[in-house]
């Protein structure tokens, strides 16, 4: 059976474990750019639910969207923290078998793609889904070898924590199979100095 390759390059070579990258109670710092660029499309379409796959310690969640109707998807230990800490938000158990009901306006899903052994998945558990508009993010690979010394362009990815990185026309070809690409964003790095290391895709259902 021929490994599917998500679009990347026949020679890459892809992880084949997945490790939880658990941060509970994290500021959150990186991908602020990813909600920002979310946060201008809802405000552009008008949203009012939004739905974040992989929230994290919701910090971005809530500060950009904390005036409008949300779920966050996670898995333990992190949602238990999440409905501790936050009771009057809504947080729930991140299961592709199991999409939940009722109509998302906006579906973000920030670097999280990346650390799937199978994001096929992921974007089948989008399909299933009433949305409007979906903006996911990842890392660049080609900007990410410049970053990261000793990262190799061939991979595995210099983070432990990836299953695999893609260039930029490789995830928009990947991302075009199941949606329709309206807009691919490189955004620059944390700090000022770096390159563009994160690749953001608006999309919207074929």
């Amino acid at each position: 059976m021929t490994a599917k390759t998500y679009c990347i390059k026949e020679e890459y070579i892809h992880r084949d474990e997945y490790i939880q990258n658990v941060q509970i109670g994290s500021g959150d710092k990186f991908q602020d750019r990813v909600y920002a660029k979310a946060h201008e499309v809802c405000e552009r379409n008008n949203c009012m639910t939004v739905l974040d796959i992989g929230c994290g310690s919701a910090y971005k969640l809530i500060k950009y969207f904390g005036d409008k109707i949300f779920l966050g998807l996670e898995l333990e230990p992190n949602l238990s923290w999440l409905k501790e800490t936050y009771p009057h938000y809504h947080f729930r158990r991140s299961d592709f078998d199991n999409p939940p009901g009722g109509h998302f306006d906006l579906v973000i899903c920030s670097d999280v793609i990346e650390h799937l052994i199978d994001p096929d998945q992921l974007l089948e558990f989008v399909q299933k889904l009433s949305f409007g508009t979906f903006v996911v993010s990842t890392p660049e690979r080609d900007n990410m070898q410049i970053l990261q010394k000793g990262h190799t362009w061939d991979g595995p990815p210099h983070n432990v924590y990836h299953v695999r990185e893609w260039t930029a026309p490789e995830f928009k070809q990947y991302i075009s199979q199941t949606f329709n690409v309206e807009e691919q964003i490189l955004t620059k790095g944390e700090e000022v100095s770096t390159v563009d290391e994160c690749q953001i895709v608006v999309a919207t259902r074929k």
